[in-house]
């Protein structure tokens, strides 16, 4: 990368200094320029590891194809969801989905096509999502968790301006080292236009540990952006990923003893703790009572 695209990207992630959350809860949305780079794998695994944790997180689905109601439970494709709600449905109680973990609440996609027939007023979209968050606050939730649907444009352009922070998951292939600084610089246009969304950070996807171009990718993009931009975790290429997926269920649950590779989104969603300002609210909020006394 040229220095004057390196300058110009640093340049653009010092007005991304990480502020503190006004709203009780804090939304977080994934999003990549293309698909298939795992980020339903991503927010599934991600919320079941934040709800493990103590979070009480709502799983939200804005994908049109539906993708994290089908990878849990194809019933859903049965549901009222998010754009129910878009379309006029007012009470959120009544589409968000208990899971038998009770801090982890899903809001599937609901019947899209349905939706898109009858159509929905574009200008009413910021304000129609202000409201599910605001639902999501009344409900006890901390974290609300938007999969997407691949690309910056139209409904997950409106989505990713509507929280507080953005994941971006990355392909650890070529096109990356290319695709990034467009990324931010499309982020940077958002907060110009009056966002406030923040990157909680860059996630490389689908690393294959024993491929010479994949690790080059992971190499060249470590070098070119501020470690404080990366994640510290991969998220290697792995079957039980997709064996995960087609049971329904996230990795850790794939088997009576959760596999090594469960641990990695416990380590994530550590992180993002950090970086999303989560592990500072809870700990102000958190008392400690004597072992004994």
């Amino acid at each position: 990368m040229a220095v004057a695209s390196r300058t110009r990207l640093r340049a653009i992630l010092a007005s991304w200094q990480r502020q503190p959350n006004i709203r009780a809860v804090i939304a977080i949305a994934t999003a990549s320029q293309k698909g298939g780079v795992g980020k339903t794998t991503l927010c599934i695994n991600l919320a079941y590891s934040l709800a493990r944790r103590g979070w009480t997180t709502l799983l939200v689905d804005t994908d049109p194809q539906g993708g994290v109601g089908l990878s849990l439970a194809r019933s859903t494709r049965s549901k009222l969801g998010f754009y129910d709600f878009l379309s006029g449905e007012r009470d959120l109680n009544k589409l968000v989905l208990p899971t038998r973990l009770p801090e982890l609440q899903i809001l599937p996609c609901g019947q899209y096509n349905a939706c898109a027939r009858r159509g929905w007023p574009v200008q009413e979209v910021p304000a129609r999502l202000a409201d599910l968050l605001r639902g999501a606050e009344l409900r006890g939730v901390d974290c609300v968790l938007m999969d997407t649907a691949a690309g910056l444009n139209g409904m997950s352009e409106s989505v990713v301006k509507a929280c507080d922070y953005v994941i971006l998951p990355q392909q650890a292939e070529p096109l990356a080292v290319r695709s990034v600084p467009h990324m931010l610089e499309t982020l940077a246009r958002f907060r110009a236009e009056g966002a406030g969304v923040k990157v909680a950070g860059i996630l490389l996807t689908m690393v294959t540990m024993d491929s010479r171009i994949s690790q080059k990718v992971v190499s060249e993009l470590r070098a070119m952006l501020p470690a404080d931009l990366m994640f510290d975790q991969n998220v290697p290429r792995l079957p039980s990923f997709l064996e995960a997926s087609a049971m329904g269920v996230p990795v850790a649950l794939l088997k009576k003893n959760p596999p090594p590779e469960a641990i990695l989104f416990d380590q994530l969603a550590a992180e993002l703790e950090q970086r999303a300002g989560l592990v500072l609210e809870r700990e102000s909020n958190q008392s400690y009572a004597s072992l004994l006394d």
